[in-house]
């Protein structure tokens, strides 16, 4: 019961919603990138697809994720990303900020 008296007394909902918007305009720019496919989310889900033809997507973008403190875990050539709802918007907007730069070092790093 506990959990849902935060949820009614905190407002919880209202203020997931408002960062889930700021996160899908953080990511608007993601949609202007040659490589990626149907930008989405459901709630505080996001998720885009990456046109790539490449075995070794997820894994080598996973370790540059761990590298820029990302908790991302792509499953193929869809990349997911579900915040943890205490992160404030700063954090949301660095989250956006360094998975572009996590994309570009994917796709541009030699693969041996």
């Amino acid at each position: 019961m506990a959990t849902l008296d935060l949820f009614e007394n905190a407002n919880v909902i209202a203020e997931n919603k408002r960062k889930s918007a700021l996160l899908s305009e953080a990511l608007q720019p993601l949609t202007q990138h040659a490589r990626v496919k149907n930008l989405r989310e459901r709630g505080t889900i996001f998720a885009f697809d990456v046109g790539i033809d490449d075995t070794t997507f997820s894994r080598r973008f996973f370790a540059n994720a761990l590298k820029r403190e990302l908790p991302m875990r792509p499953i193929g050539k869809t990349v997911y990303m579900m915040p943890p709802y205490i992160l404030t918007d700063d954090k949301l907007l660095l989250l956006a900020q360094r998975t572009r730069k996590t994309l570009d070092v994917t796709l541009t790093e030699r693969i041996e």
